[in-house]
């Protein structure tokens, strides 16, 4: 059964992606005015079962069945690791997946709807998946089998979460960000830049826009000059132009309501496919719609163990597309973070492309 919001039949969306057949499951969902969750709706007995949402139960099972492809996104970056899901831990607050090739941070509480999804596809060939939603039917997180997976252990993940699935689910209509500029006190602000300029770990930054209940962008303008700088409009395309040069390794961090999935190391193999921006290296891929940016920053963290400078990216609504950092994950690379911090303090700013 469709969500309640659904003007459209199972029958009618079979047959339009018959009429379309090399549109992007997506792209034809949104055509339709529906959800991707809605769409695979759509296809129960037809390759899509119904999951129950059992986190613990699936990234605990999911390391046995070996190398995978972990897709996470948002509206604007696609974020593609291959490698196996280790070290799985959890508490209230999130769950990690915290590999050397898949990285993830988990926020369960998001995760609503979850299906697995069996597709034909050329030269009998055949795409397995596990994908999960959130209230809306907006995706969070896909799991892909490889060559090397283990479809043994797969299949029984499959089995052992599609055992009395849940019936006829629902979906809420998404709420629309609030994009209007926020005005504060000038206390406020002084405020604002007191705790900013007192933090001393990465991690406190979320606590601390929560106490300010402001969204992240509001506070990275209203912060001031001292901890953020505008960049310019084309600055993330020149980054990662000279980064594999530079063979500097980075961290590419993208996000959705439910997923935090980082990338770590080096990005070698750039291309750029129409307004989409490509990473397309052997276990790392990245797709980035450039024009869907509609401001970058230089954001600068203290921390006890020095400053942290961060590029992030938004779009118009104010929503983080992607944030870029120094690579840190084996202790002390003092000397690659120095030339990282070197090459983001020379980015052009806002004011200087304007100029030009």
């Amino acid at each position: 059964m469709m969500g309640a919001q659904s003007q459209i039949s199972a029958d009618a969306i079979r047959d339009a992606k018959n009429k379309n057949m090399k549109m992007r499951e997506r792209d034809l969902a949104t055509q339709l005015g529906i959800s991707e969750a809605e769409y695979l709706e759509a296809w129960i007995d037809h390759g899509v079962e119904r999951m129950n949402v059992d986190l613990s139960t699936f990234f605990s099972m999911l390391k046995d069945a070996g190398e995978v492809m972990s897709l996470s996104r948002n509206e604007s970056a696609v974020h593609e690791k291959i490698g196996t899901y280790e070290s799985f831990s959890s508490n209230k607050h999130a769950s990690i997946v915290l590999g050397p090739q898949i990285d993830l941070r988990i926020f369960g509480k998001h995760w609503t709807h979850a299906y697995h999804v069996t597709k034909q596809l050329d030269e009998g060939k055949t795409q397995r998946s596990f994908q999960f939603f959130d209230t809306t039917g907006t995706a969070i997180h896909k799991v892909f089998s490889r060559p090397q997976t283990n479809l043994e252990q797969w299949d029984e993940i499959r089995k052992v979460l599609t055992k009395n699935p849940p019936k006829n689910p629902s979906f809420k209509t998404a709420e629309k960000t609030n994009s209007e500029p926020y005005n504060i006190s000038a206390e406020a602000t002084e405020n604002l830049q007191a705790d900013w300029a007192a933090l001393q770990d990465t991690h406190s930054f979320q606590a601390m826009l929560r106490r300010h209940k402001l969204p992240r962008l509001e506070a990275i303008r209203l912060v001031g000059e001292k901890f953020t700088t505008q960049l310019a409009d084309d600055t993330i395309e020149l980054l990662f132009n000279r980064l594999p040069a530079d063979a500097l390794p980075i961290m590419v961090f993208v996000r959705n309501s439910g997923i935090l999935q980082i990338h770590s190391g080096p990005i070698k193999n750039i291309k750029r496919m129409g307004p989409w921006l490509n990473v397309l290296d052997e276990d790392f891929h990245f797709h980035l719609r450039t024009d869907q940016i509609a401001s970058t920053w230089l954001v600068r963290k203290p921390t006890k163990r020095g400053d942290i400078f961060s590029i992030e990216a938004f779009d118009e609504e104010g929503n983080q597309i992607v944030l870029l950092n120094g690579y840190r994950r084996e202790g002390d690379e003092a000397d690659v973070v120095a030339m990282w911090d070197q090459i983001v303090k020379s980015l052009p700013t806002k004011s200087e492309a304007s100029e030009n």
